[in-house]
């Protein structure tokens, strides 16, 4: 331990040197000093409290201060705010940037490749910024199939899902030769995913098709014990409907090879015509809200066009059915003129260029087929065009309904 250099007695020496303290101060002042000053010791703690609380105050108002001239700031360049999915956006933009900067591409093509990839992720992103339902409903509505001659057509009649209407659906194929008809028709029945229509799984069927004798005739043949000689009702109807489409006039049967079928109901058949004119009216069919709309021809006919045109407003007690026109689709009177027919619509018609609409007027164009007529003239139009159908002019009827390609 480090000793003091100061000795004992050179600090008396030093003390005795120091003046002399007196305090003049009575007892009863002592102690009424003493108390004065513990008094003032308990505001201290009061006061500490105050100034401490007025700190907080003042620290959390600059802070909310701070935090609105910053959004402010940040939302001045549109509307006042940014949403979170655009910061992330504008997060995911830097940080691909920084990528690209850190991580280039070897060569060119690699670089290509990363920036198509990239086009279609933003593709994407775009599309998925649209407005909601708005691709949905441009895949309900299945359009008709007018005349092209750089385009050659296969209809087939596919069962709707509760097996109680045949729905015709068209596919638009390069142009091949009318005598290739029926390969192309095999293929396509191969080929059709009916579920994504709201159809019933129907083709491909347990048949060989052939054409028969000439151009117009389709020949069937039918394994010995086939399912569909027993369900010929549907199977009937539905290749009746295909083969119309297809410029096919009759089929002809046999079984295993043998001139002729025994089906269930129809009985013993060799060949069987198909009508060109079935006089139909025509409905919507459609399963559900994601499924397309079609077009389907009745199971009835009728006797007139106007009568066929009546009952094409009227309501099917069928799930999935509903009128094809509308009831504010009125009109004064029917006419005609060798395959042309007129019809003379009211003034209070209502037809506007929607898809609605649209999808009315050719269901009246394909009913009008049905009768036999080829073109359509619609009078005191309200406006001039719905979608690509000019009403100022005679329209041809469509060579098929509901297109999905």
């Amino acid at each position: 331990m480090r000793r003091s250099r100061w000795k004992e007695s050179e600090i008396e020496d030093m003390l005795r040197e120091l003046p002399k303290l007196k305090d003049d101060r009575t007892k009863a002042e002592v102690f009424a000093k003493i108390h004065d000053k513990k008094k003032k010791k308990h505001w201290i703690p009061l006061i500490t409290g105050v100034a401490s609380l007025f700190l907080m105050v003042v620290l959390a108002s600059s802070l909310i201060i701070e935090k609105k001239g910053t959004t402010s700031q940040e939302g001045s360049g549109s509307s006042g705010k940014l949403s979170l999915s655009e910061n992330k956006e504008t997060a995911d933009h830097e940080r691909q940037d920084a990528s690209k900067k850190e991580n280039p591409p070897e060569d060119k093509q690699d670089y290509q490749e990363f920036s198509s990839k990239q086009a279609k992720i933003e593709s994407k992103d775009e599309v998925s910024e649209m407005e909601p339902g708005k691709g949905e409903k441009e895949k309900n509505f299945a359009q008709a199939i007018y005349q092209n001659d750089d385009a050659s057509i296969i209809t087939m009649g596919i069962p709707n899902d509760q097996m109680n209407f045949i729905v015709p659906i068209s596919i638009k194929l390069k142009h091949y030769d009318q005598s290739d008809t029926l390969k192309q028709l095999v293929n396509q029945m191969s080929d059709i995913d009916e579920a994504q229509y709201g159809l019933s799984d129907y083709f491909p069927l347990d048949i060989k098709i052939s054409q028969g004798n000439d151009i117009n005739t389709a020949h069937i043949d039918f394994p010995e014990k086939s399912q569909l000689l027993a369900e010929d009702t549907l199977f009937l109807h539905s290749m009746e409907e295909t083969l119309s489409y297809n410029n096919i006039e009759k089929m002809t049967f046999s079984t295993e090879g043998k001139q002729g079928a025994r089906f269930a109901h129809a009985g013993y058949l060799k060949e069987v015509d198909i009508p060109q004119q079935k006089n139909r009216t025509y409905l919507l069919y459609q399963r559900d809200e994601s499924s397309p709309r079609f077009l389907v021809p009745s199971n009835m006919g009728y006797r007139d066009f106007e009568e066929a045109l009546q009952a094409g407003k009227g309501e099917a007690d069928i799930e999935g059915i509903s009128p094809a026109i509308p009831r504010d689709l009125k009109w004064e009177g029917i006419s005609s003129n060798g395959d042309l027919v007129i019809i003379h619509l009211s003034d209070q018609a209502v037809i506007e260029n929607s898809e609605e609409t649209l999808q009315a007027l050719e269901a009246i164009l394909f009913i009008a087929k049905d009768f036999g007529f080829e073109k359509v003239k619609f009078e005191n139009a309200p406006i001039e065009e719905v979608g690509q159908l000019n009403l100022t002019e005679d329209i041809l009827v469509p060579e098929a309904p509901n297109q999905v390609n």
